[in-house]
């Protein structure tokens, strides 16, 4: 299976090379595939077995790359949870998903109240020990076409839907980013985005070609430019608000001594100014990736050097990238033909290395794959040069700070708060997280609705990162003749009342 044979050929290769590096922890290649192997040995006298999914709730740390290469030596599927996930939206995708086994960082997995059988928990001794054992694993299980990974993403209801990915899979999507990215065993990458997102396939790509991981439980931005400085990092994998924390910590006019080659960033726009400043302050190149977990990951980029400030770049900024080879990237009408180039359809991926299947959801599969294509739900052109210039998403997500919230979600739990008629939920700007939610509400008759209380009232119910910023009374929710809610009117008030 494809983990494995990464593992072996870098134990081979470059065995004493750090493989995992957290704080003052780190795995060389070969402690790393013997962790695993001891993991996966514990994870097998604990019940788990070939086909069983199981879910890893944690922060960044390096038990959960151990734990990610322990389930694909057992064939058993990993689900990357965040960690911000309310016990209560964590149990709904743990049960939709079919998730046996729970592992993971001990407040997080203690509050879901499961059996002590059906978790491992990272800071217990009896992991730590296993994790430190010296113990061969039980016969590889799994191939190239078992199925890797279940990656969370949203649906139009909101809920999250489990994408099927196999080894094989993304085997081929590693190829055709490190044929574009050109990374090798020099790159020392910091991760700065969660290992559970959907994003950590970039991870895995780097981790293929056998660069050094680096990553931090928390982001703290004076931590990073330590980090940067002393640890030789020459890659960064982030959002753009990362980004942009880090440069209001730095100020406009430093300059930062690096090794630093290339700063990745993906999940929403960038400006020409952030991508200016960081040019001065770190002189290295920035790259722009644009990828759909249903589409395998990363299907098209761009990068853009130092040397391009104060000229005209052969690349254009406002785009999302051109294809990566191996890759189709096209632009596809209702009928899933093919556009004349510049008129605005759907982004259209064909890809080997694309997701297998929706978990469970096998209409919602049928409208994602057809005929082979992914379509991804966002509205843009392509360029005579191939590249992606996106206008609008189908679908109302809101994404902050690299992270998807619906405001379907949203609007349900809010309509749950005593005295509320009506509610809608829309994304407005934030100039540290791209976009945040802004919750309008109907209050019923004779009812007063305090922003507050009704935010109080949401801790709990939802991740933190789908809170909204905050909650304004209204009189009625605009919406048309067939009742949908017109969010552009809403957004229209809100940047009026801005």
């Amino acid at each position: 299976m494809w983990f494995s044979e990464v593992l072996d050929r870098h134990c081979q290769q470059r065995g004493d090379q750090p493989a995992v590096v957290e704080g003052e922890r780190s795995l060389t290649w070969l402690e790393l595939r013997k962790a695993a192997h001891s993991v996966a040995a514990h994870l097998s006298d604990r019940g788990v077995r070939k086909g069983d999914r199981v879910a890893v709730y944690s922060r960044n740390r390096f038990e959960v790359i151990v734990s990610y290469f322990a389930l694909a030596h057992l064939g058993a599927p990993f689900v990357p949870a965040n960690h911000a996930m309310s016990p209560s939206e964590f149990s709904d995708v743990a049960e939709r998903l079919g998730v046996v086994h729970v592992m993971g960082e001990q407040r997080p997995v203690e509050r879901l109240g499961l059996p002590a059988d059906r978790t491992t928990v990272f800071d217990s001794g009896e992991f730590q020990k296993a994790l430190a054992a010296d113990v061969p694993a039980p016969p590889m299980a799994a191939g190239m076409d078992d199925p890797l990974a279940i990656l969370l993403t949203s649906g139009t209801t909101g809920k999250p839907k489990g994408v099927l990915q196999t080894a094989g899979a993304l085997r081929l999507m590693s190829m055709s980013w490190l044929a574009q990215a050109k990374a090798d065993d020099t790159v020392r990458l910091l991760n700065l985005n969660s290992l559970s997102h959907g994003g950590v396939t970039v991870t895995f790509h780097y981790i293929a070609a056998g660069a050094t991981l680096h990553m931090m439980r928390e982001f703290q931005p004076r931590s990073v430019l330590r980090e940067i400085r002393e640890r030789g990092i020459t890659h960064i994998w982030m959002v753009p608000q990362t980004l942009r924390f880090l440069m209001m910590v730095l100020g406009k006019d430093t300059e930062v001594e690096s090794d630093l080659r290339e700063i990745m960033f993906g999940a929403s726009p960038i400006s020409r100014e952030l991508i200016r400043d960081a040019h001065r302050a770190f002189g290295c190149d920035l790259r722009n990736i644009y990828g759909m977990t249903e589409a395998g990951g990363t299907f098209a980029t761009w990068v853009t050097g130092p040397a391009a400030e104060g000229a005209e770049s052969a690349v254009p900024l406002e785009s999302s990238g051109r294809g990566v080879p191996g890759i189709r990237v096209e632009i596809h009408d209702e009928e899933n033909r093919p556009v004349p180039t510049g008129e605005i359809g759907e982004v259209c991926v064909l890809a080997a290395g694309r997701m297998s299947h929706y978990v469970g959801d096998a209409a919602e599969t049928a409208l994602t794959i057809v005929d082979g294509w992914v379509r991804t739900g966002d509205l843009g052109w392509m360029d005579a040069n191939g590249f992606i210039h996106l206008k609008d998403r189908k679908k109302d997500l809101i994404k902050r700070g690299g992270q998807n919230v619906f405001p379907a979600e949203v609007e349900k739990a809010i309509a749950e708060f005593e005295g509320v008629n009506d509610v809608a939920v829309l994304g407005v700007p934030d100039k540290h997280w791209g976009e945040t939610p802004l919750a309008y509400v109907v209050p019923e008759e004779g009812a007063t609705i305090d922003s507050d209380e009704v935010l109080a009232f949401l801790h709990g119910r939802l991740a933190s990162y789908k809170l909204p910023k905050e909650v304004r009374t209204i009189a009625e929710i605009p919406r048309n003749a067939a009742g949908k809610i017109l969010r552009r009117v809403l957004a229209e008030r809100a940047g009026e009342q801005r």
